[in-house]
């Protein structure tokens, strides 16, 4: 077994006939700790390369790696990175058998053969446009800047602020109050005040733009960025570019900054730019001074730096976390801002809902912190030397903001009770109300008033089961459906005025569970933190649903848990909870009760 090669426990003799080991301190790439290294020559297409098999050191756990020992062995092709490295396959969600290794290097050694097969003959050449950004972004001396800037089809002027002490830029294409509470919470300074201010111009290229980036050992000059913009626009634009040009000139220390952006599938733009900066005279060129712009006419010297950009537009941004831009304009209120309710608050910013009105009295507390979206820094605050506690609401709405500054939320510190008396028109002047109070006597009081109300938009419940047996999430009043809604749930069948146990309780009537730790004050419903979790997941895919317009009906929603702790403790569960998810599901209408006081079918 000592006079066995390495390559040839691997296999990979039989893959690459001339394979060799070679020590790793000969690989030149920089990808993390090695294992061990290989080397042989490979014909594909015309072409005799010279390739390293290299064994990342957690290999078979990690993927091999295959480099092109001359990155430019191939000329410029997608996918084969300035070390030689040859992307031919993304480690999110790879599943390697690693259990046979061997299996591992044939597959993988074939899938990026097929990589570098598909550069030579140019099958894979619209990658170019894909991953156009990936390639911008790996030149040398390129500078990186954020951005709040909206890609569309027409020229526009933009801002850019610059920070040289801390080489920070960003472009803006509006400066509303919104984006401004953005760049403070980013910078932690008053951008607008302490950075200093440029112009920039934003080109959009035309759809069918066949771009190709510059390789990684070459950089546009102006000629070809001229080129690039005046065989690329619409008619229009370019009458705005000239426009542009004519009006713009360039002092020494003056910059430039140039966006450009075309499209690669609807809806989606890539973006990129270019700095022009330390403009200068030419030795012996009479020229203008002010220098007159660089895309109409050379007369000066410049640098050209190319931009990465780090897109912080919303747009682009849920296009990454699957939210969507339908529900950015949409307004939600929440009563309860509990374990349920600040959840919810959170995973609805992240799915698009910009604007909420968060109502709850109470002050948060330590006994509730590792159940609650907040946490211990938001127990206390510093007030002139004494140390304060903030409502719920407040606390909520000051981290909300600063994890999404984006966002317009109005809060009360109040009684729901009180506040229908005299503000109802705060709370039902929304899209969406959704109700986490824990309290069925009350929600009980909100169904009957919203029932009843005209002008009230979908109310959703959502309530958890004690011990980790379950949660709901039920759904009314959705497109002035009013058959279906809470009181349902606590209607006998045959005798409305007699209330029943909640129809949708996994736990079987008759039976507290409340907990006490110290007295009377601190009785709880016990659940954990995961239980909240769950149900905030059904609670929030309910909500967008709703927002977008994609649920016609009052579904009731549940999840069911695990039932062993309840019954250690010697409770019991409903009929109910012995229906399957599947059941659950299908039966999610058939909670309504025709006999309701509330939403009787016959008072339709």
């Amino acid at each position: 077994m000592s006079h066995i090669q390495e390559y040839e426990v691997y296999d990979l003799d039989y893959l690459i006939p001339d394979i060799k080991k070679v020590p790793v301190e000969e690989v030149k790439i920089r990808r993390g700790s090695l294992k061990e290294a290989f080397e042989g020559t490979l014909t594909i297409e015309n072409y005799v390369v010279t390739v390293q098999v290299v064994l990342p050191k957690h290999f078979p756990l990690y993927k091999p790696m295959f480099i092109l020992k001359d990155p430019q062995a191939l000329g410029f092709i997608p996918h084969v990175e300035p070390d030689g490295f040859i992307c031919y396959s993304h480690d999110e969600g790879l599943l390697l058998d690693q259990s046979n290794p061997p299996g591992i290097l044939s597959e993988t050694y074939q899938r990026a053969v097929n990589t570098l097969r598909e550069g030579i003959t140019q099958k894979n050449h619209a990658d170019f446009q894909k991953e156009f950004e990936a390639f911008w972004s790996r030149q040398p001396k390129k500078v990186k800047v954020d951005s709040i800037f909206s890609p569309g089809e027409t020229f526009k002027v933009f801002s850019a602020y610059v920070d040289e002490k801390t080489r920070k830029t960003i472009l803006l294409d509006r400066l509303d109050a919104e984006t401004n509470q953005y760049i403070k919470t980013l910078y932690k300074c008053d951008v607008t005040k302490e950075f200093q201010h440029y112009q920039g111009a934003y080109i959009p290229l035309r759809q069918g733009s066949a771009i190709v980036p510059p390789s990684y050992t070459e950089s546009w000059d102006m000629k070809q960025i001229r080129k690039l913009i005046f065989e690329n626009i619409s008619s229009s634009n370019k009458k705005r570019i000239n426009t542009y040009l004519k009006s713009r000139s360039f002092k020494r220390n003056e910059k430039e900054f140039l966006l450009f952006s075309f499209p690669v599938r609807e809806g989606q733009r890539i973006l990129f730019g270019i700095l022009l900066s330390n403009f200068s005279r030419v030795p012996k060129l009479k020229a203008r001074y002010p220098f007159i712009h660089p895309l109409k006419k050379n007369e000066a010297a410049y640098d050209i730096t190319p931009m990465s950009v780090k897109r912080h537009d919303r747009t682009y941004l849920l296009n990454r976390t699957l939210g969507n831009n339908k529900v950015s304009e949409k307004k939600v209120t929440i009563i309860g801002l509990g374990s349920l309710g600040s959840r919810v608050a959170f995973e609805l910013a992240r799915a698009g809902v910009k604007k909420f009105t968060l109502i709850d009295e109470d002050i948060l507390d330590v006994d509730n912190v590792f159940r609650h979206e907040l946490g211990i820094k938001d127990l206390y605050w510093l007030d002139n030397n004494r140390y304060v506690n903030i409502s719920k609401a407040m606390a909520l709405t000051l981290e909300m903001h600063s994890r999404f500054p984006e966002l317009n939320i109005t809060y009360e510190q109040a009684n729901v009770l009180d506040l229908i008396e005299g503000k109802l028109d705060r709370i039902i002047n929304s899209d969406l109300i959704l109700v986490a109070l824990g309290s069925p006597t009350v929600e009980l009081h909100l169904n009957r008033l919203f029932q009843h109300k005209e002008g009230v938009p979908p109310v959703i419940y959502t309530w958890l089961e004690p011990l980790g047996v379950g949660g709901h999430a039920l759904l009314t009043n959705n497109n002035e459906e009013k058959f279906g809604c809470l009181q349902c749930l606590f209607t006998h069948p045959e005798d409305n005025h007699h209330m029943i146990s909640n129809k949708a309780s996994f736990v079987a009537p008759g039976q507290f569970l409340g907990t006490t730790l110290a007295g009377c004050d601190s009785v709880f419903t016990p659940y954990g933190s995961i239980d909240a979790l769950q149900t905030t997941i059904i609670a929030t895919r309910l909500a967008v649903k709703t927002l977008n317009h994609e649920e016609i009906d009052n579904p009731l929603i549940s999840w069911k848990g695990d039932d062993t702790e309840m019954i250690n403790q010697g409770y019991l569960t409903s009929k109910r909870y012995e229906l399957t998810d599947e059941q659950l599901y299908k039966y999610r209408y058939l909670y309504k009760s025709e006999n309701c006081s509330i939403c009787e079918k016959d008072n339709e």
